[in-house]
């Protein structure tokens, strides 16, 4: 039964996080997001594509469907644990779960079921998820992020940062005692995820023909 309950909880996380709100705001904005710029459905694009309002609603709606399925995950799991249990505590097996519904919404973003398994990077989500386990850590890994972005002006530095500081800052809350060190983990795929997609970004830094952020995309698909 642990193990249903467990595939449940990643399910439900997935499909959260598979929500396509920059696609939904941007067609509000008579835009497809998924045809303009670099067809990713995040707040960078949509900010080059429909500007900032619609950036930034869909970076809240983006952090919201991280952190709530991990946070509800957080939150009721060791009570239906412990039912199914007769009383009997499963920390471990609790704190896994919750550790892997956090990748889980960033997968959902990245590879969207909605969207035939397109999607984009995840930061957002992935600030959302870490929040879900712990706030202040959230916080922390995305003001790191910001000042990344104000010293490169690029989003992949900013995602790049706020993955590997959204770890340090889960270890440093683990090692006070405040969170399961398995949250952790959590925080490790995450990492492993947002860089895996962005490895075209990584290249055409290094050829120097990576957008930055503020720079107008040329090929903005508006609905007719």
């Amino acid at each position: 039964m642990t193990i249903v309950l467990g595939i449940l909880a990643i399910l439900i996380a997935y499909l959260s996080g598979s929500i396509p709100v920059g696609y939904v705001v941007a067609r509000l904005y008579g835009v497809d997001v998924t045809a303009s710029g670099s067809g990713r459905i995040g707040g960078t694009n949509v900010l080059r594509a429909a500007g900032p309002v619609a950036a930034g609603l869909t970076v809240m709606g983006d952090l919201f469907k991280g952190m709530l399925p991990v946070y509800f995950a957080r939150q009721l799991l060791p009570i239906v644990m412990l039912w199914l249990n007769n009383g009997q505590s499963m920390d471990t097996a609790t704190a896994l779960i919750v550790a892997l519904t956090m990748p889980a919404a960033v997968l959902g973003h990245n590879h969207s079921i909605f969207l035939k398994f397109k999607g984009g990077v995840g930061a957002g989500t992935a600030i959302g998820a870490i929040g879900g386990v712990h706030l202040l850590a959230a916080i922390l890994a995305g003001a790191c992020a910001l000042i990344a972005l104000a010293v490169s002006r690029y989003a992949s530095i900013l995602s790049t940062v706020m993955a590997i500081s959204g770890v340090i800052f889960l270890v440093v809350f683990a090692a006070l005692g405040q969170i399961p060190y398995m949250y952790t983990l959590g925080g490790v795929l995450i990492l492993l995820i947002i860089v895996n997609s962005l490895r075209p970004n990584y290249a055409r830094i290094r050829a120097g023909t990576e957008r930055r952020v503020g720079q107008k995309t040329e090929n903005i698909t508006r609905l007719h």
